[in-house]
């Protein structure tokens, strides 16, 4: 059996808003668990009214993944209870919950260079054959490719992925990464 965690439903959380508003691509819902890897782990998290359940997960992997990745830590309703402008507080009322994921820094550059004049659904097909095609794999999801591994490819390598445009730029990113140009702690 799998280890599941366990925590109240934080206040101001929507578990289906946060993976599936478009600034993650990872996520699929299967049968009311949202599936995913981050930072190199596979998960199903499930949210019913009064918890989240993190199954495949320990208090450790809690504490040191999903709590930062979630920003459990912030408190959003003082937050939004701050706001003083009719746009935001509009905003906040349609689509309460939404936290801002705290990602792979690496996955979220090469995301967001995917993502460039594309669709949500065409997104996540290019970078889940990008993980299937040079990620490593883990309970049947692969994680995402490191810079290090797509710096050696071409664009050539990346046409199955049906990148377009955005191979050439795949590429120059992963080599700026991996070489050290690109700094994501500064």
């Amino acid at each position: 059996m799998k280890n599941c965690y366990r925590i109240p439903c934080p206040d101001n959380f929507n578990l289906g808003l946060c993976l599936d508003c478009g600034q993650a691509f990872r996520w699929t819902l299967n049968e009311n668990k949202w599936q995913g890897v981050a930072y190199g782990r596979f998960i199903e998290i499930e949210q019913t009214e009064n918890e989240l359940i993190f199954h495949n997960c320990n208090e450790e992997d809690y504490n040191h993944i999903w709590k930062g990745y979630f920003d459990f830590d912030l408190d959003y309703g003082k937050i939004v209870a701050s706001y003083d402008d009719k746009y935001l507080t509009t905003a906040v009322n349609e689509f309460n919950g939404i936290r801002i994921l705290r990602q792979e820094p690496w996955e979220a550059l090469c995301s967001f260079i995917i993502s460039q004049n594309n669709n949500i659904p065409r997104i996540k097909g290019i970078i889940e054959r990008l993980c299937d095609s040079f990620g490593s794999g883990e309970m049947g999801k692969k994680t995402f490719p490191s810079a290090q591994t797509l710096s050696k490819l071409t664009a050539e390598d990346l046409a199955p992925l049906r990148a377009g445009f955005r191979a050439k730029y795949i590429i120059d990113a992963a080599q700026k990464v991996a070489n050290g140009e690109v700094d994501f702690e500064k």
